[in-house]
């Protein structure tokens, strides 16, 4: 089915005077008007309009609490994570606009973020939805100077981010992104989550600069993966929800940053421009251009949200910008491109699997007995002596005919009832009612034959195809083992138990 892209605005409180802050108005908490200034300290904007319009799913204005943001833009997101579709929240914006306490939150548990939120949640309802046995698992990654690294790997809270293992991105026959040096932990409940959360946290590259105080250095995507299995059924699912915490865009002639900030900005502006080259190629497609190729490979970050951006995922963003006019041009920038977001929309559809040893295991045993009936019935056939011998006894006894009309209809109700134990024997009347039974009896064994046999048929057939199905996937095992053997220096996927974290302090970066 069809999913349009969410998006929605929060706006950053203003810490300067009300003469400098940005003039604005929301309608129904749907729309944003900016209203241009003609004349400012850094030169003309637009002397042609007074305003510009923006249309959001939702404005969250500056007073909005972390509280007021998770409930309408995360819940009916994570609904949908659970129930087996994938799904992704990235925040976007200029640096210091407020993304990472949006996503993260501030130090104080009232003021925690998107990811602490959800993950409290998601664990809240498995337990309610008994139904369903869960595994959780978390990752988290970062994208630093275009490189991707592991967030979770304990041993990168003691060593320089110079000797940390570079996540190397591999592609299999079925254009499948598969990640090489992520750890992937097995997450029992909320506090474990929290931990992982925590520990990715104080890795993540953070620095000072002009802009903010502690401005991300870094793309970050913390993914929770979930398992889940009916347990009425043999019917699993696998879904993904990835919350995307993007580092933020910055004018260097206005940050003035030089040496190593100067090349972590030019990395993420860059990064930030593939993104915006793969919105406006997906807007170009919608509206019938003939666009094939989408750029998802020029850069890490949109060819790890290649899915989110254009295939089987939910996805929803958060713009987040400054409420000052010092940062209007790069607020317009923001809110054009959010423009170009929410025209986009995904094709989704749930990741159900099947258990198929499960289900060959249960049409075997049906299988089993469906062929123990029909032989009974068979033996059952071959008793005609025996009932010629009943039949010339009743005859002895019963009249030929009662006298009263015989209602075939009648007979076969009554005769149904006895084969399925209803009632515990046959009244007759007659040895004409009595051949009528027996009448019936064959026509309902005949019927019931015909039924078991096509459906033994059919069972058959579908055991021999989930026959060739194990096979050939038991075959692309092997092939796998055989080729991850093959360079045993590259691990595909690590499950650790979750870590007992201890943080030490370390210097400002």
């Amino acid at each position: 089915m069809k999913s349009q892209f969410e998006v929605y605005l929060r706006l950053k409180p203003s810490n300067s005077q009300s003469q400098n802050a940005m003039q604005y108005q929301i309608y129904q908490n749907k729309k944003l008007q900016v209203l241009l200034p003609k004349h400012v300290k850094f030169g003309l904007i637009n002397n042609s309009r007074d305003n510009l319009d923006f249309n959001f799913t939702h404005v969250f204005d500056q007073k909005s609490s972390q509280e007021h943001v998770f409930t309408n833009v995360t819940t009916p997101v994570i609904n949908s994570f659970l129930d087996g579709y994938n799904a992704t929240i990235f925040a976007y914006g200029q640096t210091g606009s407020g993304k990472t306490y949006t996503m993260s939150g501030a130090e104080t548990w009232q003021l925690r973020g998107i990811i602490p939120r959800a993950l409290s949640y998601i664990f809240d309802e498995i337990d309610k939805r008994t139904k369903f046995e869960y595994k959780i698992y978390i990752s988290f990654m970062e994208i630093y100077n275009e490189n991707a690294y592991d967030l979770l790997e304990k041993r990168h809270l003691e060593t320089p981010l110079e000797q940390w293992n570079k996540i190397a991105l591999f592609e299999d026959d079925q254009n499948n992104i598969h990640l090489k040096n992520l750890s992937i932990h097995q997450c029992n409940n909320e506090q474990e989550g929290i931990d992982l959360l925590m520990m990715g946290n104080f890795i993540r590259q953070v620095s000072s600069t002009p802009m903010n105080q502690s401005s991300s250095r870094s793309h970050c995507i913390f993914t929770v993966t979930l398992e889940g299995c009916d347990t009425t059924s043999e019917t699993c699912f696998v879904s993904k929800l990835h919350l995307v915490d993007l580092a933020g865009s910055e004018r260097i002639s206005k940050s003035q940053v030089e040496g190593n900030l100067l090349n972590e900005a030019k990395y993420i502006n860059l990064s930030l421009t593939y993104l915006e080259q793969v919105i406006i190629a997906l807007n170009e497609r919608m509206k019938g251009a003939n666009r094939q190729h989408i750029p998802y490979r020029n850069s890490l970050m949109t060819t790890l949200l290649k899915d989110s951006l254009g295939g089987n995922c939910k996805t929803v963003m958060i713009a987040t910008i400054s409420s000052e006019n010092d940062n209007i041009e790069e607020s317009l920038s923001t809110l054009r491109f959010s423009q170009r977001v929410g025209q986009l929309e995904n094709e989704i559809r749930r990741n159900e699997k099947v258990d198929l040893e499960a289900v060959v295991k249960r049409l075997e045993q049906e299988k089993l007995v469906l062929i123990r009936e029909l032989e009974q019935y068979q033996r059952g056939g071959t008793s005609n002596t025996s009932n010629k011998k009943i039949q010339q006894q009743q005859q002895n006894l019963l009249p030929q005919s009662s006298g009263i009309t015989i209602n075939q209809k009648d007979i076969q109700e009554k005769v149904e009832l006895y084969l399925n134990e209803r009632i515990p024997s046959l009244d007759v009347k007659s040895i004409e009612e009595t051949q009528r039974c027996f009448e019936a009896m064959k026509d309902l064994y005949n019927t019931r034959m015909k039924e078991y046999v096509t459906e033994l048929t059919f069972i058959s057939e579908k055991l021999q195809k989930y026959d060739e199905i194990l096979t050939r996937k038991k075959e692309q095992s092997s092939f796998l083992e055989q080729k991850e053997n093959s360079s045993p220096e590259i691990e595909v996927y690590r499950r650790n138990e979750s870590p007992q974290i201890t943080f030490k302090k370390r210097s400002n970066q």
